[in-house]
């Protein structure tokens, strides 16, 4: 049940709206605690594939992150580990390197390792770490790409049993520079950001955010819910610079659902590719899986009517919210609301001729605080 406390009123229904989805924003985050743990675990991944023992021991390598931690955009899962997603990448061509003897070498190095033998289990591309914790890393072995160069990459692929391009790197920067933020600095283990409260955090990341949540919420069934890397790709392709998160979300789902019904129009399904590598199609599963992107055709349009609704304000904004992004809502409204109280406790409130609560003193007269004993 959506919340009941009234929200923190301004002058401005945007953003008043802006400062309740920074806090929804911000509930959605990985806590401290648990983003420290997984730079402390990979961290010790990285120590662990770059010293003596190690097959890849001497040559030239790197540890990165890839996706939300990566660009700020991590949101706890409603159910389930927390996933977290880094790259090994050799510094060497991958023509010189069979793409399943690399991922067969990395797996069976790690499975015989003391420390995470018993963690480790092998993926298409990848392999995980689960810790008992409540978290998994997806470990993604790598080769560069010389053909195309740059900060190209080729990862091996199990089921096409050969190499598929991809280009984190490139991706990270290309989302940042999206968002007018800054590129990570090279070196061999390259770390992960530290985490930004949600009040830093650009109108871009924090649309990702909210859009992840809402896939999260509204698709029952995870194997139609489109995957992270597809809503995030097609957020940084829609996003004009707007500079509030309600108008970033406002136009990326109109210019998304723009463009799928461009698609329809032309008899075909939307395709979404790696901004840095053309090459990679990441939206390539809905190929395999046509009821995936009916369902996310079907979800863009109705997260697109309900945003609607959300934006003609009115008292069921909470509930409404509430629909969309889940329980963060509904703490968001009490922090919101306290907030209010310690500005009223402190003087800090006023009432405009016209009734609207406002920062003092500007035109208003003072608004005196409520003790709740039935005096003013």
């Amino acid at each position: 049940m959506a919340a009941t406390v009234p929200a923190f009123f301004t002058d401005d229904a945007q953003a008043q709206l802006d400062d309740l989805l920074m806090l929804v924003c911000e509930e959605l985050q990985l806590a401290p605690t648990r983003y420290r743990l997984a730079v402390e675990r990979y961290g010790a991944v990285s120590r662990v594939l770059e010293g003596e023992g190690s097959p890849f021991h001497g040559i030239p390598l790197s540890v990165y992150p890839q996706g939300s931690m990566a660009i700020g955009t991590t949101v706890h899962p409603l159910d389930g580990p927390h996933d977290l997603d880094f790259v090994f990448e050799l510094g060497i061509p991958h023509d010189r390197i069979n793409p399943m003897a690399l991922l067969w070498t990395f797996y069976d190095f790690l499975k015989g390792h003391g420390t995470y033998g018993d963690k480790v289990s092998l993926k298409n591309r990848c392999v995980r770490i689960t810790y008992a914790n409540d978290f998994y890393m997806d470990v993604l072995p790598s080769c560069k790409d010389l053909q195309l160069g740059g900060t190209c990459i080729k990862v091996p692929d199990r089921e096409l049993a050969n190499w598929t391009p991809s280009n984190p790197k490139g991706y990270v920067k290309w989302f940042r520079d999206a968002s007018t933020t800054l590129l990570l600095i090279e070196k061999a283990a390259q770390p992960v950001p530290p985490q930004q409260p949600a009040d830093e955090k650009l109108p871009l990341q924090l649309a990702v955010q909210l859009m992840k949540r809402w896939r999260d919420v509204f698709y029952a069934n995870r194997k139609l819910a489109p995957i992270s890397i597809v809503l995030t790709t097609l957020a940084g392709r829609c996003y004009r610079g707007e500079a509030s998160p309600s108008a970033a979300l406002s136009s990326a789902l109109a210019r998304i659902v723009g463009a799928v019904d461009a698609a329809d129009l032309q008899g075909r399904r939307l395709v979404i590719t790696n901004p840095s590598n053309p090459q990679e199609d990441l939206s390539e599963r809905w190929d395999d899986n046509t009821d995936a992107y009916k369902a996310f055709k079907a979800g863009m349009r109705h997260f697109l009517k309900d945003w609607g609704r959300v934006l003609s304000g009115g008292r069921e904004t909470n509930r409404l919210l509430e629909e969309l992004f889940g329980e963060p809502v509904t703490k968001a409204v009490v922090r919101q609301a306290q907030r209010l109280q310690e500005k009223r406790r402190a003087n800090q409130l006023g009432v405009r001729s016209s009734g609207v609560i406002t920062m003092a003193p500007a035109a208003a007269a003072a608004f005196r605080p409520n003790t709740f004993h039935g005096k003013a």
